[in-house]
C-alpha cells in the first residue's frame, strides 16, 4: 500500500470516528430526561414509576446489623464508586446506586450484606443465590457477602458491567 493510499485510509477512519462520536452524542441527547417525583424529588427513567416516597438514612438501615456488615457495605460502596459517578440512595430496606437508572444495590441483614446488580446478560456462577430476568438485556444478580474478602475482582468486574447498564449505554 502506497503513501497516498494509507493517507486515504487514515482519512476515512478519522471520518468514521467523527461520525461515530457525533452519533453517540446525538443518542445521549435523545435519551429522555429523568422524571422527578413531585413528592420526594427522586429521579427515575420513567414517569410515575412505583416507589415509596420518603427520606431514609444509612444509620436506620444498618441499625439491626452487626458492625462488620457496615464495613462490608463501605467496601462495596467504594467498588461501586470506582466505576464512576453515581448517586447513593438509601431506601426503606436497601441502598441503591444510580447513574441514569439504578444499577446496583445492597440490602443489609443482621450478619451479612446481600449485594445485587443489573447485568446485560445472565451469568451462571455458584456465588449468585438468585438471578432474575426483567427483560432481554436486564438481569438482576444477587449474592450474599459475608466478609470484605468476598468483594473480589469478579464482583468489581460485574459492577463495571452494571455501571454501563446504569448509564443506559445499551440504548445508545
Amino acid at each position: 500500500m502506497g503513501i497516498a493510499q494509507r493517507s486515504e485510509v487514515r482519512s476515512q477512519r478519522s471520518d468514521n470516528l467523527e461520525k461515530s462520536a457525533r452519533s453517540v452524542k446525538s443518542a445521549v441527547r435523545n435519551l429522555k430526561p429523568l422524571w422527578k417525583c413531585p413528592k420526594c424529588g427522586e429521579r427515575f427513567t420513567g414517569r410515575n414509576m412505583w416507589h415509596s416516597c420518603g427520606k431514609f438514612s444509612l444509620q436506620d438501615l444498618f441499625a439491626h446489623s452487626e458492625p462488620r456488615v457496615r464495613k462490608i457495605f463501605r467496601k462495596f460502596s467504594r467498588l461501586v464508586r470506582s466505576c464512576g459517578r453515581s448517586r447513593m440512595i438509601p431506601q426503606k430496606s436497601r441502598v441503591a446506586f444510580q447513574v441514569r437508572m439504578r444499577f446496583a444495590g445492597a440490602t443489609p441483614r443482621k450478619s451479612c450484606l446481600i449485594c445485587h446488580f443489573i447485568l446485560p446478560r445472565r451469568i451462571e456462577d455458584r456465588r449468585f443465590h438468585k438471578v432474575e430476568t426483567f427483560g432481554p438485556r436486564c438481569h438482576g444478580h444477587y449474592l450474599r457477602i459475608d466478609s470484605e474478602r468476598d468483594l473480589d475482582g469478579d464482583v468489581a468486574g460485574w459492577l463495571k458491567q452494571a455501571y454501563e447498564v446504569g448509564q443506559q449505554k445499551q440504548l445508545l
